[in-house]
């Protein structure tokens, strides 16, 4: 009988925690499925939010656009009555917008699908699935984010021919539970509330759903697109604990021992692994013989690259954001991202902005906002969002000199006068610039007289780049 044939199936041995089988609900391993997404299928609901909650990779590729979009936020400006401008911004504070944006576009990534539905009172109540009347308006309640789970059917023209083509007219919900009831002595009743369809009509919601084709019911989840990168990387991560657990093996070579019986050969093989599981001294006769594999793994750092590269491509996120490598304060900030972070100010732009905005308006329409109801159209105010990331000092004097450089170039061949160039440094719109200039119009920040001390400075510094 030889050493390995004591390792036979009579012989019980400890299951690595670290296996598939024994990790719960997961996915299968990568070499288990096609390279492509199977046609005609979609993930569910509880299986996207179970890789949401589980899997770190998926919930960063979700959440971190959407905590990015929001993290700075936004200030309303009304540069000609700053006590207004600061009742207005306190009642949008207190509706905790950047959180319930956050939660949207969250679950917008997720599920495909994100809506915001907004309580109001009225001074005339109305039913929800009736058009909001602005005017009708006392005060904002509440402002909720919720999913696709609760959606039964979006109303949307679907007539191309329509001027109203793809616009929705309200959206039908199917309230899961009613809540409970506490009573004094803290016994919970259930409510036996049988409860109806809940139709809401489009002037009271938002909807945030991209990636959505012409007949598809719902948008999109990032994590659909993502799901054969994912599994790469989950395999990436169980093959490499595999080969941490079996970095180092020790190998025996007794014929004593694999001549012992079964109970001597645990007996044996106990004590063994209590004293070889250090770099300890063993004593050996001169037949035995002991030593020790090492797992080779030149190369894997390649193929972990190309896992990364496959994720962040699919995300449409930079590895260095991805990985937390690149965050908040950027020091000669690659070009991938920059792009990112311009990719984050376009979603700002495109989504955010018009829902914000229609909140703001909302408010002023309030009869119990900031003194009373104005029409928002003959309110001189604009929203303005903070800059997504702060350049060091270094790059900010660095990208000053570029902006100086090239204005006094501009002066210097008559192209531009020194107020005109003066005003091409101070419109620059990107994060760079911006992070170094204070708020334009912002009653609240920055007075008129220091507008023109500002530009005053600027084109006291081109002309002395000019001479």
């Amino acid at each position: 009988m030889g050493l390995f044939d004591v390792f036979k199936p009579k012989k019980e041995f400890k299951v690595d925690f670290m296996d598939y089988d024994s990790r719960g609900r997961t996915f299968a391993k990568f070499g288990s499925i096609r390279p492509q997404p199977f046609h005609g299928q979609e993930m569910d609901y509880d299986t996207l939010d179970n890789l949401y909650k589980r899997n770190g990779i998926a919930h960063t590729i979700v959440a971190k656009p959407a905590q990015d979009a929001t993290r700075n936020g936004w200030r309303l400006i009304i540069p000609d009555n700053p006590t207004k401008q600061a009742e207005y911004q306190k009642a949008l504070d207190a509706l905790d917008l950047k959180k319930v944006l956050a939660q949207e576009v969250i679950y917008q990534r997720k599920h495909g699908d994100g809506y915001i539905t907004f309580g109001v009172k009225e001074n005339i109540p109305t039913s929800l699935n009736q058009p909001l009347d602005p005017q009708n308006i006392r005060s904002i309640s509440f402002i909720h984010a919720f999913g696709e789970n609760h959606v039964r059917k979006n109303l949307t023209n679907d007539d191309p021919t329509g001027e109203d083509y793809g616009k929705e007219s309200a959206v039908v919900l199917d309230p899961h539970q009613s809540g409970d009831e506490i009573d004094n002595q803290g016994n919970v009743i259930p409510k036996t509330t049988v409860l109806k369809p809940v139709v809401i009509d489009s002037s009271r919601y938002f909807h945030l759903s991209l990636d959505k084709m012409e007949d598809d019911w719902h948008g999109t989840s990032v994590l659909e697109k993502c799901l054969d990168p994912l599994k790469t990387l989950d395999t990436a991560l169980y093959s490499t604990g595999k080969i941490l657990y079996e970095y180092t093996l020790k190998v025996l070579n007794s014929r004593s021992m694999a001549e012992e019986n079964a109970a001597d050969f645990e007996r044996d093989k106990t004590k063994l692994e209590q004293g070889m599981s250090t770099e300890s001294v063993v004593v050996l006769n001169d037949v035995d013989r002991l030593s020790k594999l090492s797992t080779q793994t030149s190369g894997i750092s390649e193929l972990y690259n190309f896992a990364w590269q496959n994720i962040c491509t699919s995300a449409e996120i930079p590895k260095s954001v991805l990985t937390g490598e690149q965050a908040g304060t950027l020091a000669g900030a690659s070009q991938d991202v920059v792009n990112y972070y311009d990719s984050i100010k376009a979603f700002q732009e495109e989504y955010l902005r018009p829902q914000i905005e229609y909140i703001i308006k909302l408010l002023m329409w309030a009869s119990d906002v900031a003194g009373g109801s104005e029409d928002p159209e003959k309110l001189h105010w604009k929203l303005e969002f903070n800059p997504l990331y702060s350049p060091d000092d270094k790059t900010q004097s660095e990208t000053l000199v570029n902006y100086a450089n090239a204005a006094a170039t501009l002066v210097n061949a008559g192209i531009k006068a020194p107020d005109e160039a003066a005003k091409l440094i101070d419109g620059q719109d990107n994060n760079q610039i911006s992070g170094m200039q204070a708020t334009k119009e912002d009653s609240l920040d920055i007075s008129d007289s220091d507008v023109e001390r500002f530009k005053s400075d600027i084109i006291k510094k081109i002309e002395k780049f000019k001479k």
